[in-house]
């Protein structure tokens, strides 16, 4: 059987960069897929150090563009040449969830996502689902293509949020996610900042034009109040996972709070008549939900500014050095200080 070149997650902490059988479509609806690019998310770092889910010996990588190469007997809609952008959230579509139209919750995400619970784009080839591929234009390249479904999430926390010119924002947190918020932010609310820690990302938040504090350095809370006269962000959008009690200090009186992040390892504090009191609206969600279409047409229109937000391409086998130019120290699984907002593998 022929074989590929993957990064396959064995263990916390274990990324090995071994061969793996090429794929084969099994499923009438499958599409084999030859990788031409794959981004390093932040959620990836977290699952190799122990705080995010995955199922192990699975190949990770869920930000991929890739180009068909094979198809199933009853695939219809894409064909062989085709150059897809994955969501990798597969859902069954017959959950309660799903008949609802809450699909980000559907049953059987949790077994199911590929690059988490089944094996994904850390390779040259990877097998999905027709009904996650999305076909995209000659304008979005292969890098940018790894990103549709990166931006198909934070597209459905701007649905939820609903800003308006008028509003006061926050981000907190600066890695990828937080710079396509406070894209949303720069070209919707009448004033934004974003906070930052690490002073790479800080380098970067200020080439992008944003005021951004850093939360070492200066109380958020006080910085936030003296930015609107007093008032405090309308809508807080805190995108690192750890942020949740500091968030909650930075939104005014009945506004908006979308926890974005992901981190199970942190627990927070709250004061329930806090929120109740101050009529603070906590927005939840997951994933995108019927995004996928919208972030095509986004970055196909070029509305957000993507010039800063890729540090480099590289090869599938410099894959692990990676990570420790995100924050991940692969022998300590410390967090180090970072050197790249984001990082994209070429197999």
């Amino acid at each position: 059987m022929a074989k590929m070149k993957a990064l396959v997650m064995k263990d916390v902490g274990k990324l090995v960069f071994e061969d793996r059988p090429i794929p084969q479509i099994k499923n009438p609806d499958d599409v084999l897929l030859k990788i031409k690019a794959v981004g390093i998310c932040g959620s990836d770092v977290k699952i190799v150090e122990g705080k995010h889910h995955f199922k192990p010996d699975t190949v990770l990588g869920h930000e991929f563009c890739g180009e068909v190469v094979e198809i199933g007997s009853h695939v219809d809609h894409i064909k062989v040449g085709d150059r897809v952008a994955v969501d990798n959230n597969i859902r069954c579509g017959f959950c309660d969830f799903c008949r609802m139209g809450l699909t980000s919750q559907c049953v059987d995400i949790k077994t199911s996502a590929l690059g988490v619970m089944r094996d994904g784009g850390y390779a040259e080839y990877c097998l999905v689902p027709e009904k996650q591929c999305f076909v995209v234009p000659d304008m979005i390249d292969d890098v940018l293509g790894t990103q549709v479904e990166t931006l198909a999430t934070v597209v459905n926390g701007m649905n939820q949020l609903q800003m308006l010119p008028y509003d006061y924002a926050l981000v907190i947190g600066f890695g990828p996610i937080g710079y396509l918020f406070a894209q949303f932010c720069k070209n919707i609310a009448v004033k934004y900042a974003v906070t930052e820690i690490d002073p790479y990302r800080i380098e970067v938040a200020k080439k992008c034009g944003h005021t951004v504090w850093n939360p070492n350095e200066v109380d958020i809370p006080t910085m936030i109040s003296e930015f609107t006269y007093g008032r405090k962000a309308d809508i807080v959008i805190e995108a690192t996972g750890n942020g949740f009690e500091q968030a909650l200090k930075c939104v005014t009186p009945g506004g908006k709070l979308l926890p974005f992040g992901i981190d199970s390892s942190i627990t927070a504090k709250v004061v329930p008549n806090e929120i109740t009191r101050w009529a603070t609206k906590i927005i939840g969600l997951y994933l995108g939900q019927n995004t996928m279409v919208p972030s095509i047409r986004i970055f196909r229109e070029n509305r957000i500014d993507m010039d800063n937000f890729f540090t480099k391409a590289i090869s599938l086998d410099e894959g692990i050095n990676a990570f420790e130019d995100l924050g991940l120290d692969m022998k300590t699984l410390q967090r180090i200080p970072k050197k790249a907002m984001k990082i994209v593998m070429k197999p």
